[in-house]
């Protein structure tokens, strides 16, 4: 009578299939090629090689409907992060700009060309997805810019009907990692050219891993994010995507630490350079606070 083949060696082989298998995604995932996003900075309108990095990811992951969200877009062609891709690379869009000055600027600069839509706007978190959908921008988009030097963070959080391929956002490189930091959302907040703006590089990380980004750089001008949905994560190569491993620091910016942060900022989350100093807007007075904390 014919012996099978004993267990343990079916269990062995198995065993020995399964490592193999593993080794191959594993030197797969080795040997996928670097991004090196630093070597593709480039300006055209961008003001510090944006544009660049842009052109290079979208080589990278390519897209759907060449279509993208500007939110903060200014005049539309000074340190625009979004002109080069609309009139240089045929991608479509919505612009939105909140100051009125700039607003009418950008109006005027798109008036002839109808791959761009233009709003003069407020950008609100209980309002965006609105706007997105009058603008008939499609749910898979794939490039959204949050460039607002302010509510940058509760913007792209309200974001949740929308799934761009890619995230540009501005961050607030005063704060190193792993020092957590949003400022206390107001609907007039604004950018006085101090450090009370926006949110810290950690504050953003942990913010796209829950919606399920990933940091993949952060261009050399400490100015911008960049995030891609993570199943395309993989094809960037990168092995570690830890703040702290990514940061930038931003020049003429202090350099606050989790261990120094209160150096900067008073018990009460009034930074001490500004002391008693509210922002003024519209009449309106608001208190400078920052939120230290995981949100």
């Amino acid at each position: 009578m014919r012996r099978g083949i004993p267990r343990s060696l079916i269990l062995v082989a198995a065993a020995v299939v399964a490592v193999g298998a593993w080794v191959a995604v594993g030197y797969q995932a080795l040997n996928v090629p670097h991004a090196d996003l630093v070597r593709f900075e480039r300006s055209v309108f961008s003001p510090a090689g944006q544009d660049g990095v842009l052109e290079r990811v979208f080589e990278i992951i390519e897209p759907t409907h060449r279509h993208l969200v500007d939110l903060g877009a200014g005049d539309g062609v000074r340190g625009s992060y979004s002109r080069n891709l609309i009139v240089n690379h045929g991608w479509r869009g919505l612009l939105v700009e909140s100051d009125p000055d700039l607003g009418a600027a950008l109006l005027e600069t798109y008036a002839d060309r109808e791959a761009a839509q233009t709003l003069q706007a407020g950008i609100y978190p209980g309002d965006i997805e609105i706007r997105l959908e009058q603008a008939n921008v499609p749910r898979d988009l794939d490039l959204l810019i949050v460039s607002l030097h302010g509510n940058d963070w509760y913007v792209w959080r309200a974001i949740q009907e929308f799934r761009p391929k890619v995230v540009q956002i501005e961050y607030n490189a005063a704060f190193v990692p792993p020092q957590p930091m949003v400022i206390e959302y107001h609907p007039l907040n604004y950018w006085d050219g101090s450090i009370y703006f926006g949110a810290s590089m950690q504050s953003l990380y942990a913010l796209g891993q829950r919606k399920g980004y990933e940091l993949v750089y952060a261009d050399r001008s400490g100015t911008s994010l960049y995030f891609v949905d993570r199943k395309f994560f993989p094809r960037f190569g990168i092995g570690n995507n830890d703040p702290l491993l990514l940061y930038v620091p931003r020049n003429g910016l202090p350099l606050i630490t989790a261990g120094r942060v209160w150096d900067f900022v008073d018990s009460d989350g009034r930074p001490l350079r500004k002391a008693g100093e509210d922002l003024v807007r519209r009449d309106v007075r608001i208190r400078r606070t920052f939120v230290v904390g995981e949100l």
